[in-house]
């Protein structure tokens, strides 16, 4: 008998679909009819294999690249002089005062930090499924060699930009731990 009961509630299923949807064959036919109505003024597209070995692939998905490097002012070596020219002793630069400390970043730099070191390090992972599934879906050697260098190129972008977040992450953690010192322990022991 148990068996029969999910035949008989499968059974009983069909037919309540088929009350609450009730679509016959003719109005299925009718509908098609009309959707190849209205495409019969337009024209279809062909794309053949020699379409296709004409495109430039392209990666599935490109990162942004990271800001550029500050440009390091040339070190100018001082003129020599030689014995014979020198003169009279030039005063000595004054010495430049000290630049200030940098201010501490707020809370709200910091954070902005760890999100963009975040969302950095999620569409490096992204990359590197997609050219992982680029690499096994590749029959041919020399694209599975060039994803591969592709790979290998994101994997070290990959753990600078988590080193990044983890530094990021850190730097807000203290952040946060200095306000705490500064705003006092509001718990009192007795």
């Amino acid at each position: 008998m148990s068996a029969k009961r999910p035949l008989a509630l499968a059974f009983l299923m069909v037919i309540l679909v088929s009350w609450l949807f009730p679509q016959t064959l003719a109005e299925v036919a009718q509908k098609e009819r009309e959707r190849r109505a209205q495409l019969k003024g337009k024209k279809a597209v062909v794309i053949t294999n020699a379409d296709l070995s004409k495109l430039k692939k392209k990666p599935a998905l490109e990162t942004p690249a990271g800001p550029p490097a500050p440009e390091a002012e040339p070190i100018v070596a001082p003129e020599m002089k030689l014995p014979d020219q020198v003169g009279p002793s030039e005063p000595p630069a004054a010495e430049a005062s000290p630049a200030p400390e940098p201010a501490a970043p707020d809370l709200k730099t910091l954070q902005e930090r760890l999100d963009k070191a975040q969302e950095y390090v999620e569409l490096l992972t992204l990359k590197m499924g997609a050219l992982w599934q680029q690499f096994y879906s590749q029959e041919d050697m020399t694209t599975k060699d060039a994803v591969q260098q592709s790979i290998a190129e994101t994997y070290i972008k990959l753990q600078k930009a988590q080193e990044e977040e983890i530094q990021a992450r850190r730097d807000l953690e203290r952040h946060l731990g200095e306000q705490r010192k500064k705003s006092g322990s509001s718990v009192w022991i007795r």
